[in-house]
This record gives structure tokens, C-alpha cells and sequence, in this order.
């Protein structure tokens, strides 16, 4: 039998952004439950967990929802996402 060790939900979004964007830039994710007024600034709501991914000190995604390893594999989703999209706007200019 195989056991295969599995990376945690923060490491899985670091390991989807260094695998669209390269290792030659910073990848940094981080993951909080903001208090209700910080909540208020975000539009978000109360009692969420608020993840984002930066790529060499700019926000490409950022996810919310109330269970923190939902939030963490939304966040894949959203990273990938961003990627798409930066495609396409290179392929317009």
C-alpha cells in the first residue's frame, strides 16, 4: 500500500500560484477571522474567515467563508482564476 503525505490547505494555494506563475516571485497567503467592525470594512460577513493570495507584494485573490479550510480551497479556485484573466489581458493589449 502507498500513503502519499497531503500539504495543508494554505500550502496547496502556495503550490497552485508557484505552479501558474512561476518561483521567481513571492508568494504569500495569509488567512484571518476579522473582528465585526473590520468585517464592516471588508463587506464581508460577520464571523467569515478572510483568506488572500499576494504575488510579489500585490493582492491577486481573496475568498471568504465561514469554514477556514473551505476558504483556503476557494482560494485556489480564485487564484486561478486571476491567472486566466491575466492571460487574457496580455493577449488584448
Amino acid at each position: 500500500m502507498y500513503y502519499a503525505f497531503k500539504p495543508n490547505p494554505k500550502q496547496l494555494v502556495v503550490n497552485k500560484a508557484v505552479a501558474l506563475y512561476g518561483r521567481d516571485k513571492k508568494v504569500d497567503v495569509s488567512g484571518r477571522r476579522p473582528t465585526p467592525p473590520e468585517c464592516k470594512t471588508l463587506e464581508i460577513p460577520v464571523g467569515s474567515y478572510y483568506v488572500q493570495c499576494s504575488l510579489g507584494g500585490e493582492v491577486i485573490a481573496s475568498t471568504h467563508t465561514k469554514d477556514w479550510r473551505k476558504a483556503y480551497n476557494l482560494l485556489v479556485v480564485e487564484v486561478e482564476k486571476a491567472f486566466e484573466k491575466s492571460l487574457w489581458q496580455d493577449k488584448t493589449v
